[in-house]
């Protein structure tokens, strides 16, 4: 005897959803969240019930009821395997912002937690820059914040087409210079490519196809020496050790930029491996067979950058091309593709790696004499470590002083700077530094700085503690 088929997951709803596509969706996010054991499916689906009543009528630019963008994000974040409150955040994310409801309507149905992540997504319309500073303020104590932000100009990346060309490059130019570095800056490589990919598919759809099909010819061409190369590899690593050999291919959003045509297919090559001490045999098994070029090694195993993206990186002579490595475990390989969202996965929604990250965009957006081009500049830049005698590590933007140090590690430290110790040698303040240097840092209680200590320092937040010194002392 055959068994009734289940119920399509939409009938757990006591109301009918008359849209085909949000009626998709919806039975999509039920179905997967069925699945998970840290979802509390009957809660979630009395936020699919709250969320659709609070924005029914109401209309996405492309005539789809707007409900349909929140349920996609949601799937988005049920995808990730994330947690109820975040899931029910995601769907409730425009309630307070596009209709008459309130936090405390929120609070009193979902908890506060639900209710602070959505007021936190909540925008603030009179200023753009409180906005952000809000979100990245409360993102700090909460990384959800975040997540959910970023998933939420994913899916609005998606529907660009509806929109007036002038308010999609608008869209498109704040996605690349803010949430992209965002993305790129607490480490989700995924959403960071997807979020480039969709701009430059949509905003230069001309362009992209022409990278894409160079890209495809390059494929084609490059296949056998591709080939060749894993076979050095190979050769040169001991076949106990190595649990996945990957070539990574360029994509066609890493050509956003360039205007030439396309002549490297190749981004690196990934060698995975079982533990961390595994990542330095490998390495030294590549540099006994393979010529290594010089300087190229970047330990990010003891010292991970600083959106926790661990492992060993370095650049090899393979079939006489130089050709970028990247060493790493199974685990680091997992955690460098998801961040901050395996932080999320673990119940962790603080870490010290993040911290300097964050801070950088609280003072971008708490200033209105700094512009989100100069955190776009300084995240594009080239990075170095450096270190306080203590060992604690500062990242900073290559070109940066022994000034940007001294505010990095703290603000009146900065005010108070005349100079540091490198090597058991002293160095003015304006000393560039180099990657790996160990800094102490020397202070006097007479010094004031002057509008020439601007003309040394190259990170925003040693540029914002110096405008407000200075305006605080003209008054």
């Amino acid at each position: 005897m055959k068994s009734n088929p289940e119920p399509p997951p939409t009938q757990q709803l006591s109301f009918p959803l008359e849209d085909a596509d949000l009626r998709r969706d919806v039975g999509r996010l039920l179905q997967r969240l069925t699945a998970s054991t840290k979802v509390d499916l009957p809660l979630v689906t009395e936020a699919i019930e709250f969320g659709f009543k609070a924005h029914d009528g109401q209309l996405r630019k492309n005539g789809k009821p707007y409900f349909i963008h929140p349920v996609r994000v949601a799937l988005r974040a049920a995808e990730y395997d994330l947690d109820t409150h975040s899931i029910i955040g995601c769907l409730l994310h425009d309630v307070i912002e596009d209709t008459p409801l309130q936090s405390e309507d929120i609070e009193d149905r979902f908890g506060p937690s639900v209710s602070r992540l959505v007021e936190a997504l909540t925008k603030v319309k009179t200023s753009k820059n409180l906005t952000f500073y809000k979100i990245f303020e409360l993102g700090n104590v909460d990384f959800r914040v975040i997540l959910i932000k970023l998933m939420d100009r994913l899916d609005n990346l998606g529907d660009l087409e509806a929109l007036a060309r002038h308010k999609q490059r608008r869209i498109a130019a704040e996605s690349l210079a803010l949430y992209g570095e965002v993305a790129h800056g607490l480490g989700l490589i995924e959403i960071e490519e997807e979020l480039r990919g969709l701009v430059f598919r949509q905003i230069y759809p001309r362009r992209y196809q022409k990278v894409l099909s160079q890209l495809n010819r390059l494929e084609l061409d490059r296949n056998q020496p591709v080939n060749q190369m894993i076979d050095a590899l190979q050769q040169a690593i001991d076949p106990a050790l190595i649990l996945g050999l990957t070539p990574v291919k360029l994509n066609p959003q890493n050509f956003f930029y360039l205007d030439h045509a396309v002549d490297r297919l190749l981004s690196h090559f990934v060698l995975e491996t079982k533990s961390p001490l595994d990542c330095y045999t490998l390495l030294g098994q590549v540099h006994t067979c393979l010529r290594n070029i010089p300087l190229s090694i970047r330990d990010f195993i003891s010292n991970p950058r600083a959106n926790g993206w661990r492992g060993i990186t370095t650049k090899v002579m393979i079939c006489g091309e130089q050709v970028d490595l990247q060493i790493v475990t199974t685990d680091f390989q997992e955690n460098n593709r998801k961040g901050l969202i395996t932080l999320l996965q673990d119940n962790v929604y603080q870490s010290e790696n993040f911290k300097q990250f964050f801070q950088l965009y609280l003072d971008v957006s708490a200033d209105d004499n700094l512009r989100i081009d100069d955190v776009f500049r300084s995240s594009k830049a080239l990075s170095i470590q450096c270190m306080t005698p203590k060992g604690d590590l500062i990242e900073l933007r290559y070109g940066a002083t022994i000034l940007d140090f001294a505010f990095a590690v703290h603000s009146e430290l900065g005010i108070k700077t005349l100079g540091g110790i490198v090597n058991n040698i002293r160095y003015p303040r304006h000393k560039v530094l180099e990657d790996g240097m160990v800094i102490q840092v020397l202070t006097g209680e007479s010094v004031i700085p002057d509008e020439g200590w601007l003309h040394h320092v190259v990170m925003p937040k040693s540029r914002r503690e110096l405008l407000r010194f200075s305006t605080k002392h003209h008054e």
